[in-house]
């Protein structure tokens, strides 16, 4: 019976060009002896890992890392799907497994952390993250790990076929096209946003995910944090969000400067947000350090819901959907 896999490619996706250039994916381990993974039951090879792996610190880390390489060399088949994020462009790739796992003997002179890979091809065009199956979305990019199992496997196998459920692979082409050309429209519109309006943008982001922001508090030239946002949990306490706004025109934000607000940040999570995105070392850093990137392609779903305030809207110019339904309406009863 086939299954579907995600795999991260490097942190931030640092691999991700090496392994397409190749034709791959694949994970790092250098120290893990190959034979011991392609060959050994679980129990030898979680002894194996114990013996070279001497940086985890604890059972459960030893165990994550032998699940992990497990299920990659064993438990994943010649002929099961794998899916990756690339992070740098924004989009899903879905690849098929040709070959059992091997060691990397190529290209060595390339400082890509794969050094056990499994050869693929690859299925279809890749998929804008934006237009990626929502309820696949989550499980794709939410887990901390480097490889694990993607259910349902009906759903992925759908998307590989071009019979998606919604418009990751929409079967009208002219849908599609529409639906993007209007999310680039959108796009473009954020760019006449300035400093402030982008605070207010991000403040609303986070209220529509159920924040709590203090507005009277936000911006005034406060050096470090611009807004604040805080989610109640019920029974497991509150959660705070420190926000960074930065909106420099055509210019990417790099990770010293994050690093530097970081710093300052104290025990809450943190979100960098950029108007005009980041650098590929801001995207690896970030992740390592667990901190949240946003930058105008996150918000184009957004600003599609209506749920920004007035004014911002406004100078946007983005339509009113229910009235827009209406006139749609109205036209077809008259045709």
């Amino acid at each position: 019976m086939k299954r579907a896999w995600a795999i991260k490619l490097g942190s931030g996706g640092c691999c991700v060009g090496f392994c397409e250039r190749h034709k791959i994916v694949g994970l790092g381990w250098f120290d893990v002896d190959h034979t011991v993974l392609a060959n050994a039951e679980r129990s030898a090879l979680a002894r194996h890992v114990t013996d070279v792996c001497k940086w985890y610190e604890t059972d459960r880390q030893r165990g994550n890392a032998t699940g992990q390489l497990y299920r990659f060399a064993r438990n994943c088949s010649t002929g099961d799907y794998v899916v990756y994020y690339d992070p740098g462009k924004k989009h899903v790739r879905v690849c098929r497994v040709t070959s059992d796992v091997r060691r990397r003997d190529f290209d060595l002179s390339d400082k890509a952390d794969i050094w056990h890979f499994r050869q693929v091809e690859y299925v279809g065009e890749p998929i804008p993250i934006l237009d990626f199956y929502a309820v696949l979305k989550g499980r794709l990019l939410g887990p901390r790990m480097s490889f694990w199992e993607l259910r349902p496997f009906d759903t992925v196998d759908k998307i590989a076929r071009g019979e998606s459920p919604n418009l990751t692979a929409v079967s009208d082409p002219e849908l599609n096209l529409a639906y993007r050309n209007l999310r680039d429209l959108v796009s473009k519109r954020v760019e006449a946003l300035n400093a402030e309006d982008w605070e207010w943008l991000a403040v609303d982001y986070f209220k529509a995910q159920g924040a709590h922001v203090d507005e009277t508090k936000i911006g005034r030239n406060r050096p470090i944090i611009d807004a604040e946002a805080l989610f109640y949990h019920g029974d497991v306490g509150e959660e705070l969000w420190r926000i960074q706004v930065k909106r420099y025109q055509d210019r990417k934000v790099d990770w010293p400067e994050i690093e530097r607000d970081l710093e300052k940040v104290g025990e809450a999570k943190f979100c960098y947000v950029s108007a005009y995105g980041f650098t590929d070392t801001a995207r690896e850093q970030a992740e390592e350090n667990e901190v949240k990137l946003l930058d105008a392609s996150n918000f184009v779903s957004f600003l599609l819901s209506g749920k920004l305030r007035e004014r911002i809207a406004a100078k946007l110019r983005l339509p009113d959907w229910s009235m827009l339904e209406a006139n749609i309406e109205r036209e077809e009863m008259n045709t």
